[in-house]
């Protein structure tokens, strides 16, 4: 299993990355500047290759998403982002995240997001859409702030994902091996999948269930309250991040 605790370092190899994915220096990604303080590390479940083709697809996806979520504008996620939701069918929450671009500047965010695979599913291909794989995924973003202050709320600051996909790539190519000490990947890293259907809530309970235990497991038990009385939070180490062109 691929997975970190949070503190590890990130690792710095790029030797499995392709020379075909890096983009021109022209049209290298760029996090924009309220986001370059917010770090995401990524753990996977027993039996889950945190590298595969899908797993990368699901970290790609989920990290531009809370930058649209953020913003409400598309063109601050990842490379191909857009391409691959043009059609996505999503919660009231998703749609309004995917539309306009909000009317006020995005806040600042920093911390560390700590992210966790559930699970990646086979299923036949159907309905939503063409889907051929459903995965589920947690997110515990209590060590984060935005402005330097969190929302005074009882909500757990986490999220259950639940995405459905499939690959529109006509033959099987070798995938890259995606890590790096870059907290964005240089280019589009999302191939020929499309994103059918997502949410950040899933209505599976099953899931929804192991990802409030995780969160309250990693905090004591307790249903934290977010407040501005707290210490600023630390920025770790992505894991496994993204891949550096060598080359410049």
């Amino acid at each position: 299993m691929g997975s970190c605790i949070a503190g590890c370092a990130a690792p710095n190899s790029t030797e499995n990355v392709s020379a075909t994915t890096t983009p021109a220096a022209s049209n290298v990604y760029v996090l924009p500047s309220y986001m370059t303080d917010y770090h995401n590390q990524w753990l996977a479940d027993p039996g889950i290759d945190l590298f595969s083709e899908e797993a990368t697809i699901i970290r790609a996806f989920i990290e531009s998403d809370y930058i649209v979520d953020s913003s409400g504008d598309r063109s601050d996620a990842y490379h191909g982002f857009s391409r691959i939701t043009a059609n996505t069918r999503g919660t009231v929450s998703s749609d309004r995240r995917y539309g306009e671009p909000a009317d006020t500047p995005p806040r600042v965010y920093r911390g560390t997001s700590i992210n966790r695979i559930l699970s990646i599913q086979t299923i036949p291909a159907g309905y939503p859409g063409d889907s051929t794989v459903v995965a589920y995924a947690c997110s515990d973003a209590y060590d984060t702030d935005y402005d330097g202050r969190k929302p005074d709320s009882s909500r757990l600051p986490s999220s259950s994902y639940e995405i459905w996909m499939h690959n529109t790539a006509s033959t099987a190519t070798p995938y890259p091996r995606f890590e790096g000490p870059r907290n964005a990947p240089e280019g589009d890293v999302f191939g020929g999948w499309i994103v059918d259907k997502f949410t950040s809530s899933t209505s599976d309970r099953v899931q929804q269930e192991t990802c409030s235990d995780w969160f309250k497991s990693r905090h004591d038990g307790n249903r934290l309250r977010m407040s501005t009385d707290f210490a600023p939070p630390l920025v770790l180490p992505n894991y496994p991040g993204w891949p550096e062109d060598a080359a410049r």
